[in-house]
């Protein structure tokens, strides 16, 4: 048991609005996962529906209370998504960059193939004289068909076995690593740089996070692609360099966009008149593709609107939780007390069972409250400590009760700090004190204040 204490407070009203921003802010993060998967055609209808699922699902353990599971769920949801598009960019990367490889290897199998039609004396089809102009399945094609006027009876020395079996297999079959074999074995083949290949690669991710900044390094990595001068590595460092800067600044603007999506997913929640102007704000930086600073100064300061906001509805619940707690337990609850707690700092309630007592309740909500047991100063009634114990005695169970209540709603009070029992005088007031402007007839006299 314990006489005054310093408690805080979680309502259920406030776990509830807690959870139902964090579902927002779940659809805020399929909704960003869907745009980037649907813009690089990686995601089918069932992976969408599995995701939708997955929202609904955080949705039935709200309706079932289960408060604490899903706020322990929703961040995983959250991070699989993110996980899951980043693991979803890099293979459509990969796939691209290796297409690139194998365009490339199927201009020089067609320069090869040119080479050595002309040196037969044959009439070397039109496609192969500028491979680098000609679509790929054009090119293919064209590939097949030189292939086909190099009989092996009649092929030149310049032609290898090796290139005779991919004529054949090549008349019937357009595998993709046949070519790259092929290529392999081509005397004049210029090797693949490694950092080209990464350089390529990155260029990809970039693109799928960011096809407009990506445009800028197309040229370059094009014309990369077919250079061997001298200068060709210092190119390749070059572009790598500025791909890799630009890579980075694209996955932070990606992930200050979805940070910004689920913020505004949290503010439309509110449904508050203060939130609009950031709202506005929001959709304009987002049709508009701000640049990144735009973008986190707009995070930062709807984050504090966000925060101030819940507080605020925080604390409102707070004081009206005890408020109405005690009122259930047998204190006299007023009108205007919360406007007089918020005044004032601080409230005293008339117990109903005890006249002569009550509780004085006050503090900031969304920090900590005191709670502590009080007498009344009335004519012809003598207190003695006896009493004043009697009461902190009766108030420590009605404290028990509301513990229980409000846990029994999803939310708690917890003690941080209690003097015991007795080891400080009850505060007295005057009887006909209003709430809001109550006067103290006599001060307690401090104790020191220990842990429960």
């Amino acid at each position: 048991m314990s006489g005054p204490k310093v408690v805080r407070i979680v309502t259920r009203e406030e776990i509830i609005a807690i959870c139902e921003r964090q579902i927002a802010m779940l659809k805020a993060a399929v909704a960003q996962w869907q745009k980037v998967g649907e813009r690089n055609g990686v995601l089918a209808p069932e992976d969408i529906d599995i995701a939708n699922t997955r929202v609904t699902a955080m949705q039935q353990l709200l309706a079932a209370d289960k408060f604490v599971e899903l706020q322990k769920q929703v961040p995983l949801e959250i991070g699989f998504l993110t996980s899951d598009v980043e693991r979803r960019v890099a293979a459509v990367a990969e796939r691209k960059a290796a297409a690139r490889k194998e365009a490339r290897q199927l201009v020089r199998a067609a320069a090869s193939l040119s080479s050595a039609l002309a040196a037969k004396g044959l009439v070397v089809p039109p496609a192969l004289l500028r491979p680098e102009t000609v679509k790929q399945e054009e090119l293919r094609q064209a590939v097949r068909q030189g292939f086909g006027l190099l009989q092996p009876s009649t092929a030149p020395a310049a032609v290898t076995d090796r290139q005779r079996n991919l004529a054949s297999r090549l008349a019937g079959d357009d595998k993709r690593s046949t070519l790259a074999e092929w290529l392999a074995g081509q005397e004049r083949q210029l090797a693949d740089d490694p950092g080209l290949l990464i350089v390529e690669r990155r260029y990809e991710e970039l693109h799928a996070l960011d096809p407009e900044v990506s445009q800028a390094f197309a040229d370059r990595l094009d014309k990369l692609a077919t250079d061997d001068s001298n200068r060709r590595p210092l190119l390749i460092d070059s572009l790598a360099l500025d791909i890799g800067n630009a890579h980075k600044a694209a996955v932070a603007k990606t992930a200050a966009i979805a940070e910004l999506r689920g913020i505004e997913g949290e503010l439309k929640y509110l449904g508050d008149p203060t939130v609009e102007p950031h709202l506005q704000a929001i959709a304009r930086l987002l049709q508009e593709k701000a640049d990144l600073p735009a973008i986190l100064g707009e995070i930062g300061s709807s984050k504090e609107t966000l925060l101030a906001l819940v507080e605020r509805r925080a604390a409102i619940e707070r004081r009206r939780a005890i408020l109405n707690g005690l009122s259930d337990l047998g204190y006299e609850v007023k009108e205007g007390m919360e406007t007089a707690w918020v005044e004032n700092g601080r409230v005293v309630l008339k117990s109903t069972k005890t006249p002569a007592y009550g509780v004085e309740v006050g503090g900031n909500p969304s920090i900590s409250m005191q709670v502590r047991t009080v007498g009344f100063e009335i004519s012809g009634v003598a207190r003695n400590t006896v009493g004043d114990i009697a009461a902190e005695t009766e108030f420590c169970g009605d404290f028990s009760k509301l513990q229980a209540r409000l846990a029994a709603d999803g939310g708690a009070l917890e003690i941080i700090k209690a003097m015991g029992i007795g080891t400080t005088a009850v505060k007295t007031f005057a009887l006909d004190s209003e709430a809001s402007s109550i006067s103290e007839v006599r001060r307690a006299t401090p104790g020191t204040m220990s842990r429960q």
